[in-house]
């Protein structure tokens, strides 16, 4: 597959940012802090908060009581929107075939296969549209 683990390493800091704010424990979270917690590195940390400060899900602040916090609401940020932010709309599939045949079958193989990744693509990008980060910190606080 072509999305990274820092997709994956998003979704995490989201839903720890999130948590944090909901229980009443800070504004803004550190990124120092965060990086021992949850054992991602801090230059990892930085692009993930770069993508997601670009994509106006995140906002910053310098200082002693510094940090990161959520630009929106974080209970309608869904996974396609960090997906989005984090993969910039990367495909999932490379389909850059370079076949030498040039025959109407093999365009029209090439044509399928390329045309159904797409449409599995499509449809797993609208479930994650579905999943909200308020879903994942509602399901994790029932078990």
């Amino acid at each position: 597959m072509a999305y990274s683990l820092s997709f994956s390493k998003s979704i995490l800091v989201l839903v720890f940012i999130a948590d944090k704010i909901r229980r009443g424990e800070t504004d803004y979270i550190s990124a120092k802090v965060m990086s021992e917690l949850l054992n991602i590195p801090k230059p990892t940390l930085s692009v993930i908060f770069n993508n997601f400060i670009r994509a106006g899900i995140l906002e910053s602040k310098e200082g002693i009581n510094g940090g990161v916090r959520f630009a929106r609401s974080h209970e309608d940020i869904s996974l396609f929107d960090i997906l989005t932010a984090i993969e910039s709309q990367k495909p999932l599939f490379q389909t850059n075939f370079e076949i030498k045949s040039t025959g109407e079958r093999s365009l029209s193989v090439i044509d399928t296969i390329t045309q159904s990744l797409k449409d599995v693509e499509e449809g797993m990008k609208a479930d994650l549209q579905k999943i909200t980060l308020k879903e994942i910190l509602d399901t994790k606080l029932k078990k």
